[in-house]
């Protein structure tokens, strides 16, 4: 705030003001009436509206995240004890679930006006004609470096410094690995190199800094010979248990697993560069609703409603009914989620085009081949 100067007010002006007051204590309503006229109105609409469970249901959502299951509940509850409007919480298996929202919509069956996806399904979801192309972000997951703070009392901040620390010192009884990532995963191995390549829609992949490229798969493939990780048997879910037992000192690990952390005395950073000279970019995720094409205008409009409530007002329950984060940073109340916050906001979001699934396929396989010997590209 700045600090204000004494200005001096005219008469006039000063005459104006109390008018002006003096005219708005008339113009407008006592907050108080207005308010409670307001209340009682909404009250009267949902009690008229009957018990959510017996109410007709006016939008069909469906979500294919086993983990939203309580959060869509919620959603559709508190939606209705707001508007007096039933929706319906669907759940659907996330095997082909753009393929099962289109064969429905074209029977004209009960086929979803609002659903929850990722954000990499946007553009087939509107290719394929059940989306209007509005989006509305709930929630996102990234990679976090996760680390002991016996070892690091701050976060390290260099995958290099990781490496001369266990140079320098005894890392203890039972630890195997200084760090752990799924490196079977090209999400996980992308921002090794994610700021020097550009992907293509017809699902390839071109290098963007060629020098920069090659230092940093240098670097890649001289890590593989400094930690044990094999492709054809780690998981996400077996770097996560070596991190809580103390099997490794740091890991990089999806945010949506930060509450599965059972380790003691861990932190949580932003991803580390890799050394001085060669940085990393984060790669996120987003869990978005779309609004279905196919359906009617008017429930459309219903649907679009719920979206922005869910966007909106339901914000702080994401942390609490789900291992997502909200995408709202200001709802942000754990320390680990505002760090993870930071993170997204720093990293590229995954592509959204048809052949998104062919680019993750030959990214993943090419970085695997490197972690395995495969000869450098020239």
């Amino acid at each position: 705030m700045s600090n204000s100067k004494g200005k001096i007010i005219s008469a006039a002006g000063l005459c104006l003001c109390v008018i002006l007051l003096w005219a708005g204590a008339y113009l407008v309503p006592e907050p108080n009436e207005a308010g409670a006229a307001t209340q009682k109105e909404e009250q009267e609409r949902v009690q008229a509206a009957g018990s959510y469970e017996d109410s007709e249901k006016e939008v069909i959502f469906w979500y294919s995240d086993a983990d939203c299951a309580s959060f869509a509940e919620a959603c559709v509850r508190d939606y209705y004890d707001k508007t007096g409007v039933a929706v319906s919480a669907v759940y659907r298996e996330p095997e082909s679930y753009l393929e099962q929202i289109y064969d429905v919509s074209m029977e004209d069956g009960d086929f979803p006006d609002v659903y929850l996806t990722w954000n990499d399904a946007e553009e087939k979801a509107y290719l394929y004609g059940v989306s209007t192309g509005e989006v509305y972000p709930v929630f996102f997951n990234t990679l976090l470096l996760a680390y002991r703070t016996d070892c690091f009392p701050n976060a390290p901040g260099s995958i290099q410094e990781i490496l001369d620390f266990g140079q320098s010192n005894e890392v203890g009884e039972g630890v195997g690995n200084l760090l752990e990532w799924n490196v079977a995963d090209g999400f996980c191995n992308y921002p090794f190199v994610g700021n020097s390549i550009s992907i293509q829609e017809d699902g390839t992949y071109t290098i963007t800094d060629g020098e920069k490229y090659n230092q940093k798969l240098i670097f890649f493939q001289q890590l593989s010979e400094s930690v044990g990780l094999e492709t054809d048997t780690i998981t996400r879910a077996s770097v996560l248990e070596n991190f809580n037992q103390g099997a490794s000192l740091t890991a990089l690990l999806d945010s949506d697993d930060l509450d599965r952390i059972t380790a003691e005395g861990y932190g949580i950073a932003v991803l580390p560069a890799l050394n001085e000279e060669l940085d990393m970019q984060g790669c996120a995720r987003t869990g978005v609703l779309l609004i279905n094409e196919f359906s009617e205008q008017e429930v459309k409009q219903k649907a679009r409603d719920f979206a922005a409530f869910v966007t909106e007002q339901e914000a702080m329950r994401v942390s609490e009914l789900t291992p997502h984060i909200s995408v709202d940073g200001t709802s942000l109340k754990n320390p680990w989620d505002i760090v993870a916050y930071e993170q997204y906001t720093n990293s590229r979001q995954v592509p959204s085009f048809v052949q998104e699934e062919a680019f993750w396929s030959r990214f993943t396989s090419d970085m695997t081949g490197f972690w395995n010997g495969d000869a450098l590209p020239e």
